[in-house]
This record gives structure tokens, C-alpha cells and sequence, in this order.
């Protein structure tokens, strides 16, 4: 009697320990599967708000190479609202036009004389809802929209007094 009492005993050890052992696995796979999921939604945001924010940066640093007398403006280029910055090489004036086409941020430069013409432009960023307009005073607003449905406005005051 005594041996089927140790025959059984073992066998009820052994069960225990391999349920444990699955309680264990199931808890670390469902931790890992979370984690996957809080790493993919981390990544997707990140991106979105790089692309955003990097189109707004490029804006930016692009507004103030140019900041001097005549190096900026509002334009309108064939009815999209961009900016027109000036660069003047050998005496002749050249056009960077910075616009968005729905989808990415664009930049065209032409040559004097020449038609600009959006389907010509650079796409440079995915953006979202870019928009350049006249704050007032002196300021230019950026804003431009994430796919996750934030926004992002920026307002930036040129030295040389553009409007």
C-alpha cells in the first residue's frame, strides 16, 4: 500500500509542476503579446510625429536661410497656398516654392523666366493638412496636421520684417 501511495504522490507532484509550468508559459506569452502591441503603437506614433515635426523644422530652417529683404513671402501657386523664397545667384533671382499637395510637403525651385508648376515640385515629407499663412506682425504660422489626429502650429518671426 504504501507504494501506490508513493506511485500516486509523485504522479500529483509531477501534474502540479507541469500546470505551473503552463500558468508560467500562458502569463510570459500574454506579456510578450502586450508588449508587441504597446511597441507597434509606440513606433506608429513616433514616425507620425517625427514626419510632422521634421516637415515643420525644414520650414522653418528654410524661412530663416532666407530672412533677409524680399527673401520671403506668401504666394500662391496655381491656387495652393506656398512660400516663395528668394535666392539671387550672379545677379539673377531664382524661386524656391514651398507647398503641400495634399499628401507631402513639395519644394520647387525654377530658374528665372521659367513657370512654376506643383506636379514639378519635390516631394520632400509625408505631412498632413500643411498650412502656411500670415499670423500678423511679422509672424508666419506652420501648422500641419499627424494622422493620429494631433496637430502641431508653429509661429516664427522673421528679422527682416517680411509682411
Amino acid at each position: 500500500m504504501k507504494r501506490s501511495f508513493r506511485s500516486q504522490s509523485h504522479v500529483t507532484d509531477m501534474l502540479f509542476t507541469l500546470g505551473l509550468f503552463c500558468v508560467f508559459a500562458a502569463a510570459a506569452f500574454i506579456l510578450v503579446m502586450i508588449g508587441i502591441q504597446v511597441y507597434q503603437s509606440t513606433v506608429a506614433q513616433m514616425q507620425d510625429t517625427y514626419s510632422t515635426r521634421t516637415a515643420i523644422s525644414y520650414v522653418d530652417e528654410k524661412v530663416r536661410q532666407h530672412d533677409v529683404a524680399g527673401g520671403v513671402e506668401l504666394a500662391e501657386l496655381e491656387g495652393v497656398p506656398a512660400l516663395k523664397l528668394t535666392d539671387t545667384l550672379n545677379g539673377e533671382d531664382y524661386h524656391t516654392y514651398i507647398y503641400s499637395d495634399g499628401e507631402y510637403l513639395c519644394e520647387l525651385t525654377v530658374r528665372p523666366g521659367a513657370e512654376p508648376s506643383l506636379n514639378l515640385g519635390e516631394q520632400i515629407l509625408p505631412v498632413r493638412d500643411f498650412s502656411i499663412e500670415d499670423a500678423g506682425g511679422g509672424f508666419l504660422a506652420f501648422s500641419a496636421a499627424s494622422s493620429e489626429g494631433g496637430s502641431l502650429r508653429f509661429l516664427l518671426h522673421t528679422r527682416s520684417g517680411w509682411a
